[in-house]
């Protein structure tokens, strides 16, 4: 395996593990709007989590 893309695999996890939280925690979407996001950020790998970050997160309160 070569340096490079076994760096983009661990940066790749560790965005999808960061994702998989924030929707966990997340308290605008259900069980199966929360399932369905996990979903879309398993299969669109970064884009999926860059999808959730923009549209998913809804109004993040300070």
């Amino acid at each position: 395996m070569e340096p490079i893309s076994f760096s983009f695999g661990i940066v790749g996890l560790i965005v999808f593990i960061i994702t998989v939280v924030s929707i966990a925690k997340s308290t605008n979407h259900g069980v199966v709007g929360k399932f369905l996001w996990i979903l879309v950020a398993f299969f669109l790998s970064i884009f999926g989590s860059i999808l959730w970050l923009i549209f998913g997160r809804g109004k993040v309160r300070k």
